[in-house]
């Protein structure tokens, strides 16, 4: 039987990345009001994420850079939920919570990252 793959911090980070994007473009599709800010969100850490992951060679010496970029877009958004929820009374349950369970793990992994 062929051993799995093991799956390194970096993948299992843009695993989680492309499940938060997720959650934030079902976001997008189910609230019209705010369509826009949750589609560029999504975008914006489809984008980082995969950056992060897959740094191209003319970004290498920016890769510090773009790690405090991610942490500080996934820190923004995770803070961002908490004034949402408290202003609008609105917690998106069970959705919400759950990814930020998920953001909260990214962040601990982008800071543990060396670059």
């Amino acid at each position: 039987m062929k051993p799995l793959p093991q799956i390194t911090p970096s993948i299992a980070l843009f695993i989680l990345t492309v499940i938060t994007a997720l959650v934030h473009f079902s976001r997008a599709v189910n609230d019209p009001e705010i369509t826009t800010l949750f589609l560029l969100n999504g975008v914006g850490y489809l984008v980082l994420g995969a950056l992060f992951t897959w740094t191209p060679s003319f970004l290498t010496k920016f890769r510090g850079a773009l790690k405090w970029t991610f942490f500080g877009f996934t820190a923004l958004t995770f803070a961002l939920y908490f004034v949402w929820g408290f202003m609008s009374g609105e917690w998106t349950f069970p959705m919400g919570p759950a990814d930020k369970v998920i953001e909260f793990i990214m962040l601990a992994t982008i800071w543990q990252t060396k670059v």
